[in-house]
């Protein structure tokens, strides 16, 4: 009995718990607030509620406000609506411009320890990412390789795999625009990444992790505030212009 006792005290700590970040980027919205339950499931946006990710059982919905409503939308329905309704001329030049950067000869460096706010991390460089391709042929990003800085501290061990999730659910208001090579090398390097921790600053938009803690989240807050649309309703929307679900982070 005393031995189940001391298991018992040894391992509470281990214990999940609800978990609220707060990310700082150059692009809008500035903060990126990371609301997280004990079993993964987390809402993520910016603070002011006008549009935000939630991801209820593995999957993922869009919430955002539309003349006074919230309206929600399941990922993978905006991301197919997108994709059918593409202009086939200006993604089929995107998507080779894209895949020439895919192209380009690329490789992970990892460049050592850093401390980001008294997180400890270690930084990664993509080597060949600096690189960008337009009609009249290659341009160098002048600021050079982007980096990333992962952490394994453990009490980012919630915020890892929803970072990596929101960053992979971005993708899918782009992805029909991206040459299928793009988009994988896009995703492997984010699989990379998060094999070895969590993002905790990345040279892409200027992101950086301010704040990360355990909090009780109300339930409300992970919850769908209304039904999802359906896919031809959504359709009919993105037909007439009036996508009212574009990327959570703007350029």
């Amino acid at each position: 009995m005393h031995l189940l006792i001391l298991l018992c005290l040894l391992l509470s700590p281990l214990a999940q718990a609800d978990t609220r970040a707060v990310y700082e980027q150059s692009a809008d919205p500035g903060r990126l607030v990371f609301e997280i339950a004990d079993n993964g499931d987390f809402r993520a946006g910016a603070p002011d509620g006008r549009q935000y990710r939630l991801v209820i059982g593995g999957e993922a919905y869009q919430v955002a406000q539309l003349e006074g409503r919230l309206l929600v939308a399941r990922l993978k329905d905006i991301e197919d609506a997108l994709r059918a309704s593409g202009n086939g001329a200006g993604r089929g030049i995107l998507r080779s411009l894209t895949a020439l950067v895919a192209a380009t000869p690329q490789r992970i460096v990892h460049n050592g320890p850093i401390e980001i706010n008294g997180w400890r991390g270690e930084v990664y460089n993509v080597r060949g990412a600096e690189w960008e391709f337009d009609r009249y042929g290659p341009i160098r990003d002048p600021e050079g390789a982007p980096y990333y800085v992962v952490s394994r501290e453990p009490s980012l061990r919630q915020l890892g795999p929803a970072m990596r999730s929101f960053a992979i659910g971005e993708l899918a208001f782009g992805r029909h625009l991206l040459a299928d090579s793009a988009a994988r090398v896009l995703l492997d390097t984010m699989d990379y990444l998060a094999a070895r921790g969590t993002l905790i600053e990345s040279s892409e938009n200027g992101l950086q992790l301010m704040q990360a803690e355990q909090a009780t989240i109300d339930p409300a807050r992970l919850a769908l505030p209304a039904p999802p649309l359906s896919r031809e309703a959504l359709a009919a929307a993105l037909k007439e212009g009036r996508n009212p679900f574009p990327a959570i982070v703007g350029p």
